[in-house]
């Protein structure tokens, strides 16, 4: 799966969650990238940022970090947080909220990084009409 160049994040300067667009990546002293530490530029505002990212999953201690009894059971009707631990009844595994979004037709989804699956998209806070 290719990477976007684009990114919902929030922007402390306009203080609003815009698209965001990959400047580069903060390069060390040897001339080597850092890839946890990345210039972002906000679309709306242009304002630069230099933002910190969470270690990709693969970097993960295993499931000491996600324990199924403290992950919430994943429902398209509920509305979940950055940070929180969700168990996926349908794939059998659990994931760490990373981002939420508003996708083009309005519906709200988070990005969640799961253990066997990697990293997903879902929908939340559907109203059942």
């Amino acid at each position: 799966m290719a990477k976007s160049k684009y990114v919902m994040q929030y922007c402390s300067y306009c203080h609003q969650e815009t698209k965001m667009e990959i400047e580069g990546r903060m390069e060390t002293g040897e001339g080597q990238s850092d890839g946890s530490r990345t210039w972002y530029r906000c679309l709306r505002c242009k304002h630069s940022a230099l933002l910190v990212r969470a270690e990709p999953s693969g970097k993960r201690s295993g499931s000491a970090l996600l324990d199924r009894e403290n992950c919430i059971e994943y429902r398209a009707e509920k509305s979940y947080v950055i940070g929180q631990t969700i168990y996926h009844t349908e794939w059998d595994d659990m994931g760490l909220v990373t981002s939420k979004l508003k996708i083009s037709s309005g519906v709200q989804a988070i990005t969640v990084d799961f253990e066997k699956l990697g990293e997903r998209r879902l929908i939340e806070n559907t109203s059942m009409e």
